[in-house]
């Protein structure tokens, strides 16, 4: 390994065990040049990986914080499609979210990663409907939620207007569309967050995004059998853990 990669190992364990508890500092540069015995630059790129890993929080002209990382709020995932007042909904952990301002809806090019799951070819249209979900008391996003539909079903239908009317997008598939009764399947995974995530979640830097992916595959009509919605959403993963029960056999 580099020496950077030494600072970084020492520093990370010292992190880890407390030496440097949550939002506390960690010493100056100049003095962990000499602690080290290396170069500024060394320093600077252990302190640079430590951030990615969202062990550190530099603050301009305040020094370098160890971050403070609240304990996890357990969000239980079911197997449920459940309805209120409002339409469907997933997972009963879920189901206080609102939205905190109206959805946008746009038209662009599939995501390589949704290309396979939509059956659509690269560069694709889909229409993109973005929503930003919260407790409207506290005001504060917790929750991304994007739909991608392929753009030859949903262009200049309702589907993609802002306001898709009682009972959301699935109602209006159901009900208006004859697109059958929806079946739904989800996968659970994790990566970078983008930088507009980070800003619209209140992200430490570093921090991953959880995301669930849900498809929506119509049962009826010409679509039936075709993925017409991919759904994805996005939460803090220093704040939320998935869990799910154990049953014995």
């Amino acid at each position: 390994m580099t020496r950077w990669q030494d600072v970084a190992d020492d520093l990370r364990t010292a992190i880890l065990n407390g030496t440097y508890p949550p939002d506390s500092t960690i010493p100056k540069e100049e003095q962990l040049e000499a602690r080290y015995d290396c170069s500024r630059t060394m320093i600077r790129r252990a302190v640079a990986q430590l951030t990615k890993e969202g062990l550190l929080r530099p603050v301009r002209k305040g020094g370098t914080y160890v971050q403070q990382h609240p304990a996890r709020q357990r969000l239980t995932l079911d197997t449920g499609a459940y309805r209120d007042e409002l339409g469907y909904f997933f997972a009963a952990a879920t189901q206080p979210l609102r939205p905190l301002q109206p959805p946008t809806v746009t038209e662009g090019p599939c995501p390589p990663d949704l290309v396979a799951l939509l059956g659509l070819e690269t560069g694709a249209s889909v229409v993109i409907r973005d929503r930003v979900m919260g407790d409207p008391g506290a005001g504060r996003a917790v929750q991304l939620a994007t739909s991608y539909l392929p753009a030859d079903l949903a262009a200049g239908t309702v589907l993609a207007e802002a306001d898709t009317g009682p009972g959301g997008i699935y109602d209006r598939m159901e009900q208006d569309l004859g697109w059958g009764v929806l079946e739904w399947a989800g996968a659970i995974s994790a990566r970078a967050a983008t930088p507009e995530e980070t800003s619209l979640l209140g992200l430490a830097p570093g921090v991953p995004v959880l995301c669930v992916t849900r498809t929506t595959t119509a049962t009826a009509g010409p679509t039936a059998g075709r993925v017409v919605e991919v759904n994805v959403t996005r939460r803090d993963a220093s704040r939320f853990e998935v869990g799910y029960p154990i049953v014995r056999e």
